[in-house]
Formats: structure tokens, C-alpha cells, sequence
């Protein structure tokens, strides 16, 4: 046990983050081993297939600014892939706003009548209270606070409130803003300045522009990057062992750990100098043999996770959405998507899959619902919106991932604070990714991360938690 321990590197869970960061370490020569509890690679990137049917784990397309990261993607494959512009909508009373919002949808897109109520709400925010509408503490604010003092109250009530109650399930007051996806975080204000730059012709990067990169999607099915990826690590030398879940950790007095896990119904054991965990964090925490202080238990009970449920509908309706992918309100879904505009081999010939995205708490009644049912929860609704009636639909399958979100609660900082000191203090033990350091990051975002902490692992380099390092906050890693 303790030769094969020696410079192995053990990585815990096989999603885009794990791989990647297995990848670049076996491509260094670095002895390095995966365990994955589900059957396949790719976690959240990953993509279910049956009888020639592929459903992503949500409606994915690759895209990023980072070239290193964007070039390594689309090289996997040969030919490289091509890019493609990614079409995005939102429906918001019978309009179809483009997406992200921008102060250009909410004047010119929404009708005269939203646009001008949104328009007057937004001053009388800035008129009324100026010093408060001038904070913008992501830390402090809720949900609400951010987006009443950057939008005004008639969009937070119109939109802001219903979508993220619609999605968390938890009442905006009680969210953090940092649970606002980082596409629409800019204020009213900083998104109309950034139109009139564009028709300056000035040009900067920024977190609406990145929404508009050229996008990467495989032929068929997201999964497919990281299937390749997998295979590039496997190819140098790496171990992938699947369906084996991890049921204890274990650190040595060297500093080396021994990591219990079940495969099969059987109790079996791996070994290494170091380990890296990508595993939600709650899960993690309650692994370590011996337990951890009680106070540390106490603050994993207080993060959790959205889980993710898509429904996929087989049809041979095409054409169905004017955009790949499109969010609504007052739905029993909060996005639907069309995976013939992603690529038609995701599909019999002839045929065509319509994802719905369905918000859930794990273990309530919706996440335990069998696919039929979830199929009876939604068709009325997309019946009524013209895109799918009950007889368009000739076979259901479902995707379900119960960590897929972290939830930002208006007090999470200081439990998730608790966790990692926690962590930082195990010699050879780092956590990385969406679900291990619970940030709400892309996968492109994911795989920067993966690939500077393999130097600075291979470097010998110190390595501090996310709060420690400059630029890598839940806040700033999401954009």
C-alpha cells in the first residue's frame, strides 16, 4: 500500500474540473488516479445517451475568452471544432427579450409601455435614495437589495423576484447577490454605458460580450469534451475507475491519505501522497475518518446545493424555439431548449429533443417525480405556448444531478469560511471545482482553475483557499 501511495496524486470525482486537472498531471509524467461514483465521466458536462438519443446535463454550448483554455477544447477533436453563434431568448410577456438583459432590451425590446414604467422605477431609485443605490456590496446585499437599487422596484417585481424565486426556490430577501448569474449583474446604468461604447466603436471584454463569443457544442452531445478528455488522460498513463463512490478519507501520520470507497457493493481502497476533491462540500466534510470538530460539521449543514433535473421530450417536431435556448417565467420550467439547434446527430434522423429544465429541492416531491409525471407537469404549459402538444412527443428521458448549484445564502460566507480553514489545515488536501469550492462558475472557468492548480501542484508551489487569492471570489470567479 505505501509504494503505490508514493507521488500519486488522488483525485475525487471525474467532472470537467477533475479530469482536467488528472489530464495535465499525467501529461507532466505524474502518477495520478480518478474516482468517479457515477457510471460515466463529466459530471455536469457530461451527456446521457440511449438508443441514439444524447441529453446534456443542462443546455451546454463551450465558449471563452481564455485562448489557452478555448484551443485545448477545441483541439480534442480533429478536426478542430468550429464556433457558432449562440442564440439566447428570454420570454417576458409575450415579447422575446434577447439575452443577456442590457438596458437596450429594457427600452427598446420590452414594449413602450414595461420600457418606460422600468425606465422611471430605475429613477426614482437613484433620485430617491442615492447613497444607498450607490452601494454595491455583493457580500451584504440580497437578491432583492441588489437588483431593487440597480433596476428599480417594477423590474425586480416583474422580473427579477419571479425568476429567482422560480429557480432557487428560496424567497429573493433570503439569497445573496451573489446567486445572480454574472451575465446580468451589471446595473441599469453600466449596461446602457456599455451600448453607447459600442456604437463609439470601443471595444473591452466584458461579461456581456463574453455571452456573445464564438461557442463550441460537439456533435453529439456536450459530453463528448469531456469522453475525449478522459481518454487523453487515460492515454498518459492515468487511472479512471468509475461507479465508485467515496465512503471515507483517511490521512496518514506521513501526510499521505488512504481514501475508502464502495464499487459494486464491495468496500475497496486507493492510496496517495496528495488528494484533490472536487466533491460537494457537505459530502467531503462528513468523509474524514476522524470526523471533523463539531463547529465545522454545524457549518457544512449550512451549505447546500440546487439540484438539476432536465426532462428531455423526443420529437419529431423541428424548429420548435427562434433560439437554442430560451428562459420563462410562471412555468413549471425555468428554460426549455432545442437540441437540433445545437447538433441534429444528437437525435435519430428526422428527429429532434426539447429539454426542459425543471427547478427542484433535492428529495422534494417534484425531484422524486418518476418522468412521465414531470412530462404531465409541463406539457399543458407547452401546449399553451405552441411549442410541443401531448402527441408530439414519442419518448421522455430524464438527466438528474442533486449538487449542481450552489445555493448563496444571504449568510453562507462565513460556513463556507469555516470549511475551507477546515481544509486548508489537511497537509496535501485541496479542493477545486464548481461543487468543491462552491462556486458558480462556467466550465471553461472551471478548467483555467484546474490547469493553474496543477503547476502550482507540480511547482511544489504554496497553495491558499479561494478567499486568500486575488480576483477569486464566488463573485469574481463567476464573471
Amino acid at each position: 500500500m505505501m509504494k503505490e501511495m508514493e507521488n500519486r496524486y488522488l483525485i475525487l470525482g471525474g467532472g470537467i474540473s477533475g479530469l482536467t486537472l488528472g489530464w495535465k498531471l499525467a501529461s507532466a509524467g505524474a502518477a495520478a488516479e480518478i474516482l468517479e461514483a457515477s457510471c460515466r465521466p463529466g459530471g455536469l458536462a457530461g451527456t446521457l445517451r440511449e438508443d441514439g438519443y444524447s441529453l446534456d446535463f443542462g443546455p451546454h454550448s463551450f465558449f471563452s475568452e481564455d485562448e489557452e483554455i478555448s484551443r485545448t477544447v477545441r483541439e480534442l477533436f480533429d478536426p478542430p471544432l468550429k464556433g457558432k453563434t449562440r442564440r439566447v431568448k428570454f420570454y417576458f410577456e409575450g415579447n422575446y427579450l434577447d439575452y443577456p438583459l442590457t438596458a437596450f432590451h429594457i427600452l427598446f425590446q420590452m414594449g413602450p409601455g414595461p420600457g418606460l414604467r422600468a425606465l422611471l422605477s430605475l429613477l426614482k431609485a437613484k433620485l430617491f435614495d442615492p447613497e444607498k443605490a450607490a452601494q454595491n456590496n455583493l457580500e451584504n446585499q440580497s437578491v432583492e437589495e441588489w437588483a431593487k437599487q440597480n433596476f428599480g422596484d417594477y423590474l425586480y417585481q416583474t422580473f427579477f423576484k419571479p425568476y429567482t424565486e422560480q429557480f432557487w426556490k428560496i424567497p429573493a430577501c433570503e439569497l445573496s447577490a451573489r446567486s445572480i448569474p454574472s451575465h446580468t449583474r451589471l446595473s441599469f446604468l453600466k449596461t446602457l454605458g456599455h451600448l453607447l461604447k459600442k456604437y463609439n466603436g470601443v471595444h473591452s471584454l466584458s461579461i456581456i460580450d463574453r455571452e456573445r463569443l464564438p461557442t463550441y457544442y460537439p456533435s453529439t452531445g456536450y459530453g463528448e469534451i469531456s469522453e475525449r478528455m478522459a481518454n487523453r488522460f487515460l492515454s498518459r498513463g492515468g487511472r479512471l475507475r468509475l461507479s465508485c463512490r467515496v465512503t471515507g478519507i483517511h490521512q496518514l501520520p506521513d501526510g499521505g491519505f488512504e481514501i475508502e470507497y464502495e464499487k459494486e457493493g464491495r468496500e475497496k481502497w486507493a492510496a496517495g501522497h496528495c488528494v484533490i476533491s472536487t466533491l460537494p462540500l457537505p459530502i467531503l466534510i462528513h468523509s474524514f475518518d476522524p470526523p471533523p470538530p463539531a463547529a465545522v460539521l454545524e457549518a457544512a449543514s449550512k451549505l447546500d446545493y440546487r439540484p438539476l433535473l432536465m426532462l428531455g421530450m423526443a420529437t419529431q417536431k423541428q424548429n420548435i424555439l427562434p433560439c437554442d435556448y430560451l428562459y420563462l417565467l410562471h412555468r413549471p420550467y425555468n428554460r426549455i431548449t432545442e437540441m437540433n439547434k445545437f447538433s441534429e446527430r444528437t437525435s435519430p434522423e428526422g428527429e429532434n429533443i426539447l429539454a426542459a429544465e425543471i427547478p427542484c429541492r433535492r428529495g422534494d416531491e417534484i425531484w422524486n417525480a418518476s418522468k412521465e409525471k414531470l412530462f404531465e407537469r409541463c406539457i399543458e404549459s407547452l401546449s399553451q405556448d405552441g411549442f410541443l402538444k401531448r402527441q408530439d412527443v414519442s419518448r421522455l428521458l430524464l438527466v438528474k444531478a442533486p449538487y449542481a448549484y450552489p445555493i448563496y445564502r444571504k449568510n453562507y460566507a462565513g460556513h463556507l469560511a469555516a470549511l475551507m480553514e477546515f481544509i486548508q489545515n489537511k497537509r496535501n488536501f485541496y479542493t477545486l471545482g464548481r461543487s468543491g469550492e462552491f462556486l458558480y462558475g462556467d466550465a471553461d472557468q472551471c478548467m483555467r482553475r484546474a490547469f493553474d492548480l496543477a503547476e502550482k501542484l507540480l511547482n511544489g508551489e504554496k497553495i491558499l483557499r479561494p478567499e486568500t487569492e486575488s480576483a477569486l471570489s464566488p463573485a469574481e470567479f463567476a464573471q
